[in-house]
């Protein structure tokens, strides 16, 4: 197993366990997230390739990637103690494997065949499972049995393995219990690729090394491309293979290769190998590994299921930070696309406050206090996300939202107006409940202003987060300290927006905060039992 150890920037010691790619940048969605401004947002990855090496390459990050103090340059394998350093970052390269581990390598061998194969071995009836009542010899019997046996076994343990790598431990371990063979190799398909990649390699004695095992690319291909087992009873003398130089070089008599096939996709192969016995596999065996084939297959698939469901569920609980239940699934099922970093958008930003909260808290204990807020944040965000906004923050008892940003619609300014008019709504009806119980209500201002801003992944080197930054954000800050108890302000490019669907009032030309000239706001009253031609101009009452 490999691994790399590093300590985080708040100085937490981590262990990222390596898979086939594993990627490091500033990005949250990276496998390993390094928060330090000089480190890009994909700034290097990690990949095993074919043989099973595990290899650094820069991702064309600005400011590098080191290995053991060199910077890379073209893609470089990793030695066990490697040293890699990002930013102020350091990484260590462990890779744990035994002396006999380390001596194990497997080449897959283009040979130079024609690429149509026409030959078939024909098998003994002998080699095929046949009827009771056809078996005169108790020794076939045995021997078939206990095949089936250790089959059986194979079955059940495989069945509540939970854990991949000895999962496919078990399946060679049980491969050599039955059949003659001196290596095996399980060899998986990279996800989205065409390449496979050597997951597990022993030979029938466990202790010691096997060496260079030589699979040939002819009958890998033989196994993918026609999706069915391929047995040679002896490799050397196979017309389909003849003139293989993987099967010559590694002296192979015999060989046995099955797909990990679910729903006719090729997950990998199991390939197992007789340097010794001429036909040292039968027609039954192949039979027997394609069973145990088909099972593994099947819980590959799930261990895979399972992990694309957890990278979800991790992407999901970032996501219902931000949007609405229904974008989310929408993001996840990659009907919507959330771009990555900082980029200009066209966005309408809602604050809303509640007014003569500071007076409310000096008359109440910090539990009461927190406990309204919470109930109040928690009515409010579920109308934000019923109109599909984002929520963006919690700033004390102003809540801070967004239309048009991580995903953008046509509609975004009128969604996020028809928000504020249910939020008002919304605040009647919860002071409604409160002056029942004898409590003190809550009345809120809301401002919208509409513009550009700067979105994405914002903060310091120990904490970001998805934000909005520009004007347009201050200008909704300053219209919301304009609305009062009950009211719902916008500015003159939200009003230009939504004029046709709303009642509004044009309020005199009004000085904000940090604005050199006076500029326009409007007060909504509702909405408009019927819109009105966009050409029009809605400014009273």
């Amino acid at each position: 197993m490999a691994k790399v150890i590093y300590r985080d920037t708040r100085g937490v010691r981590r262990t990222q366990d390596l898979g086939n790619v594993t990627r490091i940048g500033r990005h949250p969605e990276q496998d390993i997230q390094i928060l330090d401004r000089v480190v890009s947002k994909a700034h290097a990855v990690i990949e095993r390739d074919i043989e099973g090496n595990f290899c650094l390459q820069d991702g064309g990050s600005r400011n590098g990637t080191f290995l053991n103090g060199e910077k890379v340059k073209e893609k470089c394998i990793l030695s066990n103690g490697d040293t890699i350093s990002i930013g102020s970052t350091e990484l260590l390269f462990r890779e744990e494997t035994s002396d006999r581990q380390s001596q194990n390598k497997v080449t897959i061998h283009a040979d130079e065949l024609e690429s149509h194969i026409q030959n078939r071995i024909a098998q003994r009836v002998t080699d095929r499972f046949m009827p009771e009542q056809k078996i005169s010899d108790a020794g076939i019997l045995r021997r078939d049995y206990e095949k089936l046996r250790i089959a059986h076994e194979l079955s059940q343990s495989i069945g509540v393995e939970t854990d991949l790598d000895v999962l496919l431990e078990k399946i060679l371990e049980k491969a050599f219990e039955i059949f003659p063979a001196d290596h095996g190799v399980i060899l998986m398909r990279l996800e989205d690729t065409e390449r496979l990649v050597p997951m597990v390699v022993r030979g029938r004695d466990a202790s010691i090394g096997v060496g260079d095992v030589r699979i040939s690319r002819t009958i890998l291909n033989e196994v993918i491309e026609e999706k069915q087992a391929v047995l040679s009873s002896d490799a050397m003398m196979d017309s389909r293979f003849s003139g293989a130089h993987s099967i010559i070089l590694g002296n192979i008599r015999s060989t046995m290769s099955v797909p990990l096939l679910v729903d006719e996709r090729i997950l990998g192969v199991i390939h197992l190998d007789s340097t010794v016995e001429s036909g040292a596999f039968t027609e039954k065996d192949l039979q027997i590994l394609t069973g145990f084939a088909r099972q593994a297959a099947v819980l590959i698939n799930h261990h895979r299921l399972l992990k694309k469901m957890e990278e979800e569920i991790v992407v999901r609980e970032k996501l219902h930070r931000l949007l609405s239940p229904q974008l989310v699934e929408e993001v996840v099922n990659g009907r919507l696309e959330l771009k990555k970093g900082g980029e200009l958008r066209e966005v309408t930003v809602m604050f809303a406050d509640i007014r003569n909260f500071t007076s409310f808290s000096e008359r109440h204990t910090p539990q009461e206090v927190v406990q309204l807020l919470n109930e109040y944040f928690e009515l409010m965000v579920d109308v934000i996300f019923k109109h599909e906004g984002t929520l963006d923050k919690f700033i004390g008892d102003e809540i801070m939202a967004l239309w048009g940003a991580p995903i953008g619609r046509e509609d975004d300014a009128e969604q996020a107006v028809r928000c504020a008019i249910e939020m008002q709504a919304a605040i009647l009806e919860f002071n409604a409940n409160r002056e029942a119980c004898d409590e003190q209500t809550l009345q809120i201002g809301i401002g919208l202003n509409t513009g550009e801003v700067v979105a994405g992944y914002m903060g310091s080197t120990k904490s970001m987060n998805y934000t909005v930054m520009g004007d347009s954000v201050n200008t909704a800050s300053r219209v919301c300290s304009v609305a009062g108890p009950g009211d719902i302000i916008v500015g003159g490019d939200t009003f230009r927006d939504v004029a046709m669907l709303i009642l509004a009032e044009k309020l005199p030309p009004t000085a904000l905060k940090g604005k050199i000239e006076q500029v326009d706001l409007f007060r909504v009253r509702g909405l408009r039992a019927r819109p009105i031609h966009p050409t029009l101009r809605n400014t009273s009452s």
